[in-house]
Order: C-alpha cells, then sequence, then structure tokens
C-alpha cells in the first residue's frame, strides 16, 4: 500500500529564519469518498443493500450524537475512540475558580486505537504494518499487488495526533497553510 504526498513551500516570516523558505512534505488526497460511495462498496461484499447499509449508518451517526450528548465516549470498534473535547481559556491557580467558564467550546475529538509496544511506539489499528511514501504524479500506473514504487516506507510508525488535534484535510491537503 502508498500514500502519495506533495512537497510543500513555505516562507517564515517571524524568528531568526525570517524570509527564509523552507519545504516539507504534505500527505495528497485524491478525494473524499461519500456515504453513499463507501455503502456501495459494503453492499457489493454483503448479502445488504446500499439503502440497508446507508440507513444502519444514518443510525449510528445519530446514536453516537446522542450518547456523546449524554456524557460517554464512543468505542468504535477497530478505529478509536469519539469524545468531547474542551477548548479551554488559561488555566486558574484557585480550584475554587475551576469551573464551566473555563471552556471556550466542545469539539468532537477521536483517539485512533492501537497496540504499544514494548518499547513504547504504537501500531495504529486503522493503518496497514508498512506503508510505502510516492510523491504526488510518481506513482506507477496499474500496480500489482506486492509491486514497489520506489518511495519511502514508515515501517508502521505513524506520526501525529493520537489526542485528536491533527486536522484531516479537504482536496490535496491538510489544511496547515503550508502551499
Amino acid at each position: 500500500m502508498s500514500k502519495s504526498y506533495k512537497v510543500a513551500k513555505k516562507t517564515i516570516n517571524m524568528g531568526e529564519k525570517k524570509g527564509q523558505t523552507v519545504f516539507s512534505v504534505r500527505p495528497y488526497s485524491y478525494g473524499t469518498l461519500t456515504t453513499e460511495e463507501v455503502a456501495n462498496q459494503i453492499a457489493v461484499e454483503s448479502t445488504a443493500t446500499p439503502a440497508d447499509v446507508k440507513a444502519v449508518l444514518d443510525r449510528y451517526a445519530y446514536y453516537v450524537k446522542e450518547n456523546l450528548k449524554k456524557g460517554y465516549d464512543i468505542e468504535l470498534l477497530g478505529f478509536g475512540k469519539l469524545f468531547i473535547r474542551f477548548i479551554t481559556g488559561k488555566a486558574v491557580e484557585d480550584e475554587s475558580k475551576a469551573n464551566a467558564k473555563l471552556v471556550k467550546s466542545l469539539v468532537p475529538a477521536f483517539r485512533p486505537s492501537f497496540t504499544k509496544l514494548q518499547n513504547g511506539s504504537r501500531i495504529y489499528n486503522l493503518l496497514p504494518v508498512s506503508i510505502e511514501l510516492v510523491k504526488y504524479g510518481d506513482e506507477k500506473k496499474d500496480k500489482t499487488d506486492g509491486e514497489t514504487s520506489g518511495g519511502e516506507s514508515t515501517g508502521g510508525e505513524s506520526t501525529g495526533g493520537g489526542s485528536g488535534t491533527e486536522a484531516g484535510g479537504t482536496g490535496s491537503d491538510n489544511g496547515d497553510g503550508l502551499e
């Protein structure tokens, strides 16, 4: 399996490196699958119709919202946990002033499920054991299973977001402002 990336360019606008141009890599997304498209994929491999699958997904989304509202976290088998996270103002020194007024907003959050290895690293259940990184535009077309494209393998290691703070992007980037 491979994951495409794009090179992103950014000019530093503060600090001692102000004016310096730096480069990074960002994951590239080929788009977003709709619920209908996923329902069609599931229906092909099951006895359920696309309408049946969509009905179950719709009800699942409804009950996730309802149970989050009631104060529960929701464990998604093999995916992780959905929960509500607080965006708070500054911390206070007096415990009696630590109250709901510190909460600026509530945001939905996701913590992916993982297996922790003895060395402390994590293997995330949503990711295959190894993902080959391939620069967008350099992917091989009509690739057969087991064939490689000469990219870098991550060896199953993942960077980012166990706390639900990483934002997924739309279109071709992850919305970090790098162009």
